[in-house]
């Protein structure tokens, strides 16, 4: 009977349990202290992998606020500590990279269909090294934010791509832009590669779940080392908590039995037995968590000696909504 604090293999990855803990908004930036504080229990609780916060590559861009600088003076310091610290409880790290805007110049916020192929190019050098610089800081990994709003999954969704050149049209063509940018991490980085990717978009002919799987199919070709499933409104959408969580799930057990790496599915859970339940009786194998470790950054010490098997977390988003990397009830 498989159990969320298995050990067990995650690609290239050896994990202490199945639990992805995945990161946000960074309000600490000032307090280096106070962020190797919280890493350093979410480490020893007994999670699997950790997801870092939004780093942003780009400085003007629309969360620069709430995410932490990859160009900052402080950055790196910052990276090799946490590294250090995760490494320490036998724990690997993920880096987030993500951004909304690209700006060039000063042409602020262009627009997915008014990219040049320069663009793209300056886009995918700009992430290739953020990729070095978390290798650099000893980092596991990197994380590619293609989900949820940010700038790549507009660029892969019909919806607001309707270029008409190579990075148009059909699924491989708007994918082109960030399978490009996979082969080259793979072929000259020594990281696991992470993509988090839409399961499907409500909009009106957007993304939908037959494209995702298409995307990820695509992903996995190029050597992509897994797969993150997410909502354009995560975690807002999982209010609705039970209809959301299964249409995620039956896309996720989709997604698992079409492609042969590992596929982290998240979707608003914090009860133990019930994510036990779902290991039993799906092919899910991983499991991420966000707003649990906001509100008690070790809650799984208590799952683990069997002292409560639900986080105290309300699910309100409050540190969604205010963009904060700590808990306004506790």
């Amino acid at each position: 009977m498989k159990t969320i604090f298995d050990k067990c293999k995650f690609g290239d990855l050896t994990l202490n349990s199945r639990i992805i803990r995945t990161g946000l908004w960074e309000s600490q930036q000032t307090d280096l202290d106070a962020i190797y504080e919280r890493y350093e229990r979410i480490a020893s609780s007994g999670v699997g992998l950790i997801t870092s916060e939004l780093y942003s590559i780009y400085p003007k861009d629309k969360f620069i606020e709430h995410s932490f600088r990859m160009d900052s003076m402080n950055f790196m310091t910052m990276a090799r500590k946490l590294a250090e610290i995760t490494h320490s409880y036998g724990v690997p790290i993920l880096g987030q990279v993500e951004f909304i805007k690209y700006n060039r110049g000063i042409d602020l916020d262009i627009s997915v269909n008014d990219l040049t192929v320069d663009d793209i190019r300056k886009i995918q050098s700009d992430v290739i090294e953020a990729a070095q610089k978390l290798q650099y800081a000893g980092f596991d990994g990197i994380q590619l934010a293609v989900g949820n709003n940010f700038f790549l999954s507009k660029f892969i969704n019909p919806y607001y791509n309707q270029r008409e050149d190579d990075y148009g049209g059909n699924v491989l063509n708007r994918m082109r832009m960030v399978l490009e940018l996979v082969k080259v991490m793979k072929d000259n980085l020594d990281l696991h590669v992470s993509v988090k990717v839409n399961s499907f978009d409500e909009r009106k002919d957007g993304f939908d779940s037959s494209e995702s799987l298409e995307a990820c199919k695509l992903l996995e070709k190029v050597g992509v080392d897994s797969i993150q499933v997410t909502r354009p409104l995560s975690p807002l959408y999982f209010t609705k908590k039970l209809s959301a969580e299964g249409e995620l799930i039956d896309y996720t057990t989709e997604l698992i039995d079409s492609v042969d790496v590992p596929v982290i599915v998240g979707g608003g859970f914090n009860n133990m037995n019930h994510m036990n339940e779902l290991l039993n009786s799906t092919n899910i194998e991983y499991m991420s968590m966000y707003r649990p470790f906001v509100c008690e950054n070790d809650f799984l010490k208590n799952w683990k000696n069997g002292s409560c098997d639900e986080s105290r977390c309300l699910m309100c988003n409050s540190c969604y909504r205010t963009k904060k990397s700590t808990c306004y009830h506790f």
